[in-house]
């Protein structure tokens, strides 16, 4: 058994016995479930599946958390396409999204931001500029960076945009622990953990379960109170994508040690989490650099390294299992060495 460990998302729709069991083959030993995009029925059996193919896999499950997300596009099409320079009306409420209106699932938006603020969706593979705030709080936006919008993806304001109170836990958040509880959770990782009280909050649906309690540590408030929310969590997920939308690129890898050598004083596990092969969503070989940042995960003493999109919605989720699973085993072996010398 390695000390760090691979964990991969499983989209419902890839939630098939022969998939997971593949995956499992691979050196796979954690399952990620995105509850933002499951109903409670699919969670129940998304689990079950899982513990059918071994019970030894553990399964960790995101809440939703207080966290600002787009609206659904039409159900016939995969995605939107926005080029930059387009302009589009950004708006709360949960109107379907398309290609000339998006819809945020916080009412009122326009009264948090103003021109000049920046908006990150999906973890910014496409960002706006606000250019106008119209009647009604309706955002006029800039496409500064184009892209692929499908549904239901994460929105993140800038460093210089206020960020609208929103609850800690959501009501589908309690449908889906609720459900995830019944068969069996192990692990519940709690989306935009803003303070030790969010914290609490969730714990108190967890009862005596023994589900372990993770916060996931991506967005701007958490790190002004990480230590509080370290003391009240089983342990930490550093969720890059988010936190990378909320605080300058170049600060993330500093975040990240921080996350990691706090979680290493206080005896806690971490999970570091998104776009570690990020390359490998359409290639099956990594960048060099990529396996550097599975080995530098491994040398800081992360207990799992989480894939994301590269085995939920990938082309070659089997290969970045074994890739993964791979550099940490030579990582691994080489820094017991080191320890013999």
């Amino acid at each position: 058994m390695s000390r760090t460990k691979v964990m991969a998302t499983i989209a419902d729709t890839r939630a098939s016995r022969e998939f997971i069991a593949a995956l499992h083959a691979a050196s796979m030993e954690g399952i990620r479930i995105n509850s933002a995009h499951v109903e409670p029925q699919a969670i129940r059996e998304i689990i079950t599946t899982v513990r059918s193919v071994s019970p030894e896999i553990k399964i960790l499950m995101d809440t939703k958390g207080p966290e600002m997300r787009t609206t659904a596009i039409a159900a016939d099409k995969e995605f939107i396409l926005f080029s930059e320079g387009q302009r589009v009306y950004v708006a709360g409420g949960d109107g379907i999204t398309d290609g000339s209106e998006i819809f945020v699932n916080v009412m009122r938006l326009g009264e948090f931001l103003k021109p000049g603020n920046r908006l990150m969706i999906d973890d910014g593979e496409i960002i706006l500029e606000v250019k106008e705030i119209g009647d009604s709080h309706s955002i006029i936006c800039e496409v500064i960076k184009g892209g692929e919008l499908g549904s239901k993806k994460s929105v993140s304001a800038g460093e210089d945009a206020a960020l609208p109170p929103l609850p800690a836990v959501s009501e589908k958040d309690m449908l889906n622990i609720a459900a995830a509880l019944e068969v069996g959770i192990d692990m519940i990782a709690h989306s935009f953990v803003r303070s030790a009280e969010d914290v609490r909050e969730l714990r108190s649906l967890l009862q005596d379960t023994g589900t372990k309690l993770y916060s996931k540590i991506e967005c701007r408030e958490a790190l002004a109170n990480l230590e509080g929310i370290a003391d009240a969590s089983d342990g930490l997920l550093v969720a890059r994508g988010d936190l990378g939308a909320q605080i300058p690129v170049e600060k993330v890898p500093a975040v990240q040690m921080k996350v990691m050598d706090l979680c290493r004083r206080i005896g806690k596990p971490v999970i570091v989490a998104t776009q570690i092969l990020n390359s490998m969503m359409h290639s099956p070989v990594p960048t060099r650099a990529e396996v550097g940042d599975i080995a530098l995960g491994t040398l800081l003493g992360a207990e799992w390294l989480l894939l994301t999109g590269e085995t939920a919605k990938g082309d070659y989720p089997e290969e970045c299992v074994r890739v993964m699973a791979a550099t940490i085993r030579e990582t691994e072996e080489y820094l017991d060495s080191c320890k013999e010398r």
